[in-house]
């Protein structure tokens, strides 16, 4: 009797330590705080710039010039004409913006079901984040990265063009960032402040890429369709990846965003 009284205590004692199904079910679907959302965007965004830091780096220069005989003082020699080499530069540039509109679709996506609870979503958001990303930012670099060859960047003291320039590219891929972000984090709700935000927060890393890569890197490459310092290259991905995923986030959250419920309840 003894041994069976303990048994049951120890059962009861199991089944009052065991949280109900129900507890369980609503923490899971409970929303993330604000907070835990601004972390969500800003960490996936490091990563992101870092992976196409990363991936950008071993595809530099993957595009070679066409090369063309020189003949001067009897000697001979091959060298790419300046038309061949703007072609190849254009080239490694919308190869290099392709990789980050891919990585950002992909991350903002995949970033947004997290914060929505909903990795499912976050995967589907993520994957054609992916595809549209890196789609759209190849006709946007065909359509912008020519201008620099058309005087319209004179001399480095111009910052004005260059700036344009490079954020109306990274524009195109912040929308498509803070539109996977949106969908993948409540199915498109707030899609256009998403949207919006997002291209402000691209529009803002290069106005920061230039005045750092002018002031403090001090390097001219800056103002070149993509830059030949890898320190620039790198802080070209991390600036869009940081400041696209902010703008995602804020967007996204809208201007008022359900706190989780208490406990108590």
């Amino acid at each position: 009797m003894e041994s069976a009284d303990s048994g049951s205590s120890s059962a009861r004692a199991e089944t009052a330590n065991t949280p109900p199904a129900a507890a369980v079910t609503a923490d899971v679907t409970r929303p993330r705080t604000r907070r835990q959302i601004w972390m969500i965007a800003l960490s996936v965004g490091v990563v992101a710039g870092l992976l196409s830091g990363l991936v950008v780096e071993l595809s530099h220069g993957f595009f070679r010039p066409q090369l063309y005989q020189v003949s001067a003082m009897g000697q001979t020699s091959f060298q790419p004409s300046r038309e061949s080499q703007r072609a190849a530069d254009t080239k490694n540039a919308t190869l290099a913006f392709a990789i980050l509109g891919g990585v950002m679709g992909l991350f903002m996506g995949l970033a947004g079901g997290l914060a929505g609870r909903s990795p499912a979503r976050g995967v589907m958001a993520g994957l054609g984040g992916t595809v549209v990303g890196a789609a759209v930012a190849v006709p946007a670099s065909m359509a912008f990265l020519p201008f620099f060859y058309q005087r319209l960047v004179p001399d480095t003291n111009d910052l004005l063009t260059p700036i344009l320039i490079h954020g109306g590219i990274w524009m195109a891929i912040g929308a498509i960032g803070g539109m996977a972000f949106s969908v993948g984090m409540s199915g498109g709700r707030h899609l256009l402040s998403a949207v919006a935000a997002a291209c402000a927060g691209a529009f803002v890393a290069s106005v920061l890429y230039h005045l750092l890569g002018g002031f403090l890197v001090l390097d001219s490459s800056a103002a070149e369709p993509l830059a030949s310092s890898a320190v620039l290259r790198l802080l070209a991905m991390l600036l869009v990846a940081v400041l696209v995923a902010v703008g995602s986030a804020r967007g996204a959250l809208g201007r008022v965003w359900t706190k989780a419920p208490s406990a108590s309840h």
